[in-house]
C-alpha cells in the first residue's frame, strides 16, 4: 500500500517499506520524475540509509569486543516503517528496533522519515532519536535516483550537475578498492564553473565528494530540456553522484549523505568511522534536505 501526497504540481507516492519514494510525478505532464526500475538494471527507487552508510569491511563492526554484522546502508530500507501522521500534503513514518535490528545494531532507536509537499518541493526529514542508555553512533543518507534524460529531453550526456554556490574547489574520496575509501581525497578535476558533466566513467564506482558544507544546491539541468531537479542540501556535509555500472542505465542518483563507507582495511568500531553523528542517551536530531521539480 502507497501513501500518496498531491497538490498542483506534483503527485509523489511512498511506500511502507523502507518509507520509500515510489513515485514523483510531474501533475501537468504526466512524467515520472523517479527512476522506476526495468529489467536488467537497478530495481529500487529511492532508499533511506540507516544506521550506516555505504559498506563495512566485511560488512562487520566492532562494539566492546563483540562482532556485528549489518550490510551495505544498513537495515532500514528494508523494513516496514508505520504510518504515525499523515495529510493529503505531510506524511511522517516511523521505525523503531526490533529483535531482528538489535541483533545487528545493539541501540534503541526511532526513526522518523517525514515528506513534505510545498508546491513544487518536497522536503525530506530524519529525525533520530536515541532510546538506548548509552551514546548511539550513526549515519544516514539518501539514496533518490531520477530518469535520465528527463522527460526523454535530450541524452544522458547532455545533463550536468550545477552546484552552487559556486566551489573554486571540489575533493572527492578515492574508492580503492571499490567501494572502500582508501583515505586519500582528491581533487575533483571536471570541476568547470561549479558545473560537473554526467558520466558514466565518471562516478560508476560512486563518487563521494565532501562539500564540507558550502554547496547548498546541485541541481540536475541540460540545455536541450525544460526540466531540472534540484537538491537543497540542508546540513549534509557529502554528495554523492551514482549509476550503475556495466550497464547503459538509464538513471542518475543524487545523494546527500551524513556518513561515508569505511575506509579499506580491519574491522573496526562504528565510532571511529569518518563522518560519523553520535546522540547521548534521550537525544534526538533532524537532518533535512529537499527536491524541487520544474
Amino acid at each position: 500500500m502507497l501513501t500518496v501526497l498531491e497538490n498542483d504540481y506534483l503527485k509523489v507516492a511512498i511506500a511502507k517499506k523502507g518509507a520509500e519514494l515510489r513515485n514523483i510525478i510531474h501533475k501537468q505532464e504526466g512524467f515520472d520524475y523517479l527512476w522506476q526500475g526495468a529489467e536488467g538494471y537497478w530495481s529500487k527507487q529511492a532508499p533511506n540509509l540507516f544506521p550506516i552508510v555505504g559498506r563495512l569491511n566485511e560488512n562487520k563492526y566492532l562494539k566492546a569486543g563483540k562482532v556485528y554484522e549489518m550490510n551495505q546502508h544498513g537495515f532500514a530500507r528494508d523494513l516496514d516503517f508505520e504510518v504515525v501522521d499523515a495529510s493529503n500534503q505531510t506524511v511522517t513514518f516511523s521505525l523503531q528496533e526490533n529483535t531482528e535490528t538489535l541483533e545487528r545494531y545493539p541501540y534503541k532507536f526511532q526513526l522518523k522519515i517525514t515528506y513534505q509537499l510545498e508546491g513544487n518541493q518536497l522536503m525530506v526529514s530524519y529525525q533520530v532519536k536515541n532510546n538506548s542508555d548509552e551514546e548511539m553512533p550513526y549515519s544516514l543518507g539518501g539514496h533518490p535516483a531520477f530518469h535520465l534524460p528527463i522527460n526523454g529531453e535530450g541524452t544522458f550526456e547532455d545533463y550536468q550537475l550545477q552546484l552552487s554556490p559556486v566551489p573554486e574547489k571540489l575533493d572527492y574520496f578515492e574508492m580503492d578498492p571499490p567501494p572502500y575509501l582508501s583515505g586519500r581525497k582528491l581533487p575533483l578535476d571536471v570541476l568547470n564553473e561549479g558545473a560537473i558533466p554526467i558520466n558514466r566513467d565518471l562516478f560508476g564506482a560512486g563518487l563521494v565528494m565532501d562539500t564540507q558544507g558550502f554547496v547548498k544546491q546541485a541541481t540536475l539541468t541540460s540545455a536541450k530540456s525544460k526540466h531540472n531537479i534540484s537538491l537543497e542540501m540542508g546540513d549534509f556535509p557529502y554528495l554523492c553522484l551514482w549509476t550503475e555500472e556495466g550497464v547503459e542505465a538509464p538513471f542518475v542518483c543524487v545523494e546527500p549523505f551524513h556518513g561515508v563507507a569505511d575506509e579499506y582495511g580491519p574491522v573496526g568500531a562504528l565510532n571511529d568511522k569518518r563522518g560519523i553523528n553520535s546522540l547521548a542517551v534521550s537525544e534526538s536530531r533532524t537532518h533535512q534536505f529537499a527536491m524541487k521539480f520544474t
